[in-house]
This record gives C-alpha cells, sequence and structure tokens, in this order.
C-alpha cells in the first residue's frame, strides 16, 4: 500500500491531466478553425469593401458559439489581405486570403505543480496560441 500514492501521483499528473488536456486543445484548434473558414467563406462571397463588415459579424457569430465558450478561446487577430491574383490568371481568377489566430487556455493549468511550472509548456502550464490560414476563390468580385 505504500506505492499507491506515488502511483495515483504520477498517474493523474504524467497522464490523466495531459490526457484531458490535449482532448480540450484538440477542441480548441478546431473551434480556432471553424472561425477562419467562417470569415473565409464570409469574405468569399461580398464584395472586397464589405469584408470588414463581414469578419466582423463572424467574429461576433464565433464569440457567441459554444465552442468558442467551452474553450474560453479569444480572437487575437482575424484579418484578410487585399483579393490576389494567381500568376497566369487573368482579373476574374482573385482570392481572398484570411490569417486568424486565436489563443486557447488550458483545460487545467499545471502552472502551479512543482517542477512544471518552470518548462512553461504551451498548452500545459501557459495558453497557446493557433495560427490559421485560408485562401478561397472569390465569388463576387464585384467587376461581373
Amino acid at each position: 500500500m505504500a506505492e499507491l500514492a506515488p502511483a495515483l501521483m504520477i498517474l493523474l499528473l504524467v497522464i490523466l491531466f495531459p490526457m484531458i488536456d490535449i482532448i480540450y486543445l484538440s477542441v480548441g484548434y478546431c473551434s480556432g478553425w471553424y472561425l477562419n473558414q467562417m470569415t473565409t467563406r464570409a469574405c468569399s462571397i461580398s464584395r472586397p469593401a464589405d469584408w470588414s463588415t463581414a469578419r466582423d459579424s463572424m467574429n461576433t457569430a464565433w464569440l457567441n458559439n459554444g465552442l468558442a465558450k467551452f474553450t474560453g478561446a479569444s480572437i487575437v487577430k482575424n484579418d484578410f489581405k487585399a483579393p490576389q491574383t494567381l500568376a497566369g490568371g487573368d482579373e476574374f481568377d482573385q482570392f481572398v486570403e484570411v490569417n486568424t489566430q486565436v489563443m486557447v487556455n488550458p483545460f487545467m493549468s499545471l502552472g502551479s505543480v512543482p517542477f512544471l511550472s518552470a518548462l512553461n509548456i504551451d498548452g500545459l502550464t501557459k495558453p497557446v496560441t493557433f495560427n490559421y490560414i485560408d485562401k478561397r476563390p472569390m465569388e463576387e468580385t464585384g467587376k461581373n
């Protein structure tokens, strides 16, 4: 019975809590990917002059989403680039590119655990920032 306490401590700190946190961070990653896809879609179906409005409405919709609330995620950056034309394409072959950064806090911060707090591990002891870049053909260029 003397080995029970150290065995439980190792089981909880080394296996269980990090595994729960990894699953939680994967949900947070998917939530940020969803924001990037929503924003890219909204920008691709609207005129370039309306991209700011489309982005702001997607940010608001995402922040009110259950996934964003569950993960406690926050938007660091959600920007778009000016319409781009691929090499060899004509003026109607334009793409919108959206760059998104989302910060997700750990489910259970292990920063207060001795020895782990000194390691500064993203996702376990401090928040992690996920970066997404998506490019999609514009359906509404304002020229057709």
